[in-house]
């Protein structure tokens, strides 16, 4: 076997792709492993810091792995080395542009790994990119999902280090194929290269149905979890609340209500998923664990164990960045429309929000103040109305971290808000209160 067709190419130096390549130099130093930047600027920096990708392992231990090879995506040219392997960890709206430009590379030969959230982009890949368009010459695709949390970190010295990662909780990276016809092989050398990291990945290789199954698991995970979070611009643990309290101020910015909690998404996207699924009539277990009450409860399970985490969709709406918004809420509309179900209208209004949001560079969300517990606190939720009574869910208690703390007079828990946030205010104290 020619050492060009062992060698894997990783799209993408975010969280994931550093942390898919940290493992391969730890478990395979001698295969050459290439990183493929988007933007000149960080591959410069990532050369002129000795090509090093570094893990903390706890507070005071790192480990780090050179000598990784380096491309920006502008030296790529059709005379350019053929792509055997590529690992795509790039969001889903990042994707086309720059496969488009690797292309030329890419034949019937190479593999894709697409590593991301959301569905579409595969579909996406095969009718923008020309290259692409026939079957005879497109690559194969493999799907993958990884449960890993992996986010970035600096140090002491170096606050903003974007070469640096670290792991939150560990879960298995699976893989498998996107289509029913297709099969993994298991000498494939990618498949033996991601094998070898099986103790730090966790690889695992499951079959069609599975990988289908775990990729519409996260997407449902991702549909709960990241549109709402970027709405209120709350950490992920302030999800438990947002579900136990049944009126809320509208959002000073969107106007987001309460009708866009956790339970009322799953309700719309439950039916959505078990269509696509077509799960066999009979099942039990497979009903039970389909059901809206099951993920309804794992989603908001996640949202405890990341608790203080802010989801990356948040992070692009306070950046001004595009999100991954049209791989995860599109996506699902399309899917209804489809399928001839009803609009999920909770999702679409949620869609139509984020994609086309008026404060596309984060001025408005950045002048209602830094307070991460989006539009209201919890105190203000609880003297807005009563706590959900007879609710067909698991109830956990609220984490102290996420309780809030002790509302002094005069203080103001928006922080500079618009004037329209101060009606919901006033209204939430009581008459006579809120005025300023």
């Amino acid at each position: 076997m020619l050492l060009s067709d062992r060698a894997i190419h990783i799209l993408g130096v975010g969280n994931l792709g550093k942390y898919v390549a940290h493992a391969l130099a730890t478990h395979y130093p001698r295969l050459p492993v290439t990183l493929i930047f988007r933007k000149k600027d960080s591959y410069d920096k990532f050369v002129d810091g000795g090509r090093k990708i570094t893990k903390w392992i706890d507070e005071h231990t790192q480990d780090s792995k050179s000598g990784f090879r380096a491309e920006w995506i502008g030296q790529s040219r059709p005379g350019s080395p053929h792509i055997s392997n590529l690992i795509v960890a790039t969001k889903g709206q990042q994707t086309l542009t720059p496969v488009g430009f690797l292309s030329p590379r890419l034949d019937r030969n190479s593999t894709v790994l697409l590593l991301q959230n959301g569905m579409g982009v595969k579909e996406e890949l095969d009718s923008q990119i020309l290259a692409f368009r026939s079957p005879e010459h497109r690559p194969s695709y493999w799907a993958g999902v990884c449960s890993t949390g992996v986010f970035g970190r600096g140090d002491p010295s170096r606050p903003v280090c974007p070469f640096t990662f670290q792991v939150a909780g560990s879960g298995p990276l699976n893989i498998g194929p996107f289509s029913e016809s297709q099969e993994i092989e298991k000498q494939h050398p990618l498949r033996r290269a991601l094998e070898k990291c099986h103790p730090t990945l966790r690889t695992e290789f499951p079959d069609y149905e599975k990988i289908k199954l775990a990729r519409l698991r996260k997407l449902v995970m991702n549909a709960v979890i990241n549109p709402l979070t970027a709405v209120h611009r709350c950490p992920n643990g302030w999800l438990r609340s947002l579900e136990r309290f049944k009126a809320l101020p509208d959002h000073p910015v969107t106007g987001i209500t309460a009708e866009y909690r956790p339970s009322s998404l799953v309700a719309e996207i439950g039916p959505i998923v078990r269509a696509v699924l077509d799960l066999p009539s009979g099942n039990p277990k497979l009903d039970e664990a389909w059901s809206d009450l099951a993920l309804l409860r794992e989603a908001l399970l996640l949202a405890d164990r990341t608790g203080e985490n802010r989801s990356s969709m948040l992070q692009d709406v306070e950046g001004g960045r595009e999100t991954e918004i049209d791989y995860i809420c599109g996506w699902l509309i399309k899917k209804a429309r489809e399928l001839g179900l009803n609009c999920p209208r909770g999702t679409q209004n949620l869609y139509h929000h984020i994609k086309f949001r008026k404060w596309e560079n984060g001025e408005e969300l950045r002048r209602l103040g830094p307070s991460p517990r989006g539009a209201a606190s919890v105190e203000d939720m609880k003297a807005m109305d009563k706590p959900i009574g007879d609710r067909d869910m698991v109830m956990v208690e609220t984490p102290e971290w996420l309780k809030p703390k002790a509302v002094n007079k005069g203080d103001k828990p928006w922080g500079k808000a618009p004037k329209r946030a101060n009606k919901y205010m006033a209204k939430a104290q009581g008459p006579g209160k809120g005025k300023r």
